[in-house]
């Protein structure tokens, strides 16, 4: 398979001239929701694992708080290799590029010894999504269980001696503290998961988690917004790129694209013009 990163001009020649990507804070993208939408997802789950609406609801409140707290690193590809509403939405209306990276590049991104980052496709449908929170069902029965939620805490120490009142508090938060360790275990479902309605762009995804205060990642400016990111080279791949497209309103010509890849060592990579008619 080949996974499509549309652009504007300037980022292309960046990406091809430093043979680097940047992936950059996924909370800053055009969805509001991002890295949110797990809240969502779990309210559903809580329901259908059996889980009381009480327990659920402080459940939920946990997540969103974890939701609030972190980031994540993202390169943000497509299944979609020549759609008019990429090119609209992230290729410069248009006037961009679309690069065709390939399955090498992607499996770059794989590594078993490296739990921070992952290549992945974006799950849209409920039924995918709920099927990926399952294996954390055992966690939250467990916790419940074992009183992580235990709603009359308060009340129940006071009538215990002050040994059995220790024995509790350290039970109540080390429950606590499992669940919220597998909820976050795996940080990348929080960036794995998107409102349905993106579902055209068939999105796939390079991630690697921010890690608090950030100091190891450089920054860049989008608008007004100050944008952190982190460069990820790609030198040592053989064939890190498939194809590449030239948007439909943008007037380089693939004599110039050809010889610019030839430059810079993509001289093998073909070059077509979008097929879309937008002007």
């Amino acid at each position: 398979m080949t996974f499509f990163h549309y652009c504007p001009t300037a980022a292309f020649f960046s990406i091809i001239k430093n043979r680097e990507v940047w992936l950059s804070s996924l909370t800053a993208s055009n969805d509001s929701m991002e890295g949110k939408w797990v809240s969502n997802i779990i309210g559903i789950a809580a329901i259908k694992w059996g889980i009381p609406p009480a327990d659920g609801g402080r459940i939920i409140d946990m997540v969103r708080m974890i939701e609030q707290s972190q980031d994540c690193l993202g390169f943000c590809l497509s299944e979609a290799e020549d759609t008019l509403s990429q090119w609209r939405g992230y290729a410069d209306d248009g006037a961009g590029f679309s690069i065709g990276f390939s399955e090498e590049f992607m499996d770059s991104f794989r590594d078993p010894n490296d739990p921070l980052i992952s290549a992945h496709r974006v799950i849209y449908t409920l039924d995918e999504q709920l099927k990926l929170f399952e294996p954390m069902a055992q966690s939250v029965r467990r916790a419940i269980e074992e009183g992580a939620f235990a709603s009359q805490i308060d009340s129940l120490l006071v009538t215990l001696s002050e040994e059995n009142r220790v024995a509790v508090q350290e039970g109540y938060q080390k429950a606590h503290s499992d669940l919220s360790t597998a909820l976050t275990s795996e940080f990348s479902l929080f960036f794995k998961v998107k409102n349905s309605a993106f579902d055209e762009e068939k999105e796939w995804r390079l991630i690697r988690m921010a890690l608090d205060p950030y100091t190891d990642l450089e920054y860049r400016v989008r608008g007004s917004r100050l944008v952190p990111y982190l460069s990820e080279n790609f030198r040592q791949l053989k064939r890190p790129i498939s194809k590449v497209l030239i948007g439909p309103k943008n007037p380089t010509s693939k004599d110039v694209v050809f010889g610019f890849l030839a430059k810079h060592g993509f001289d093998d990579v073909p070059v077509e013009i979008s097929r879309a008619s937008y002007r």
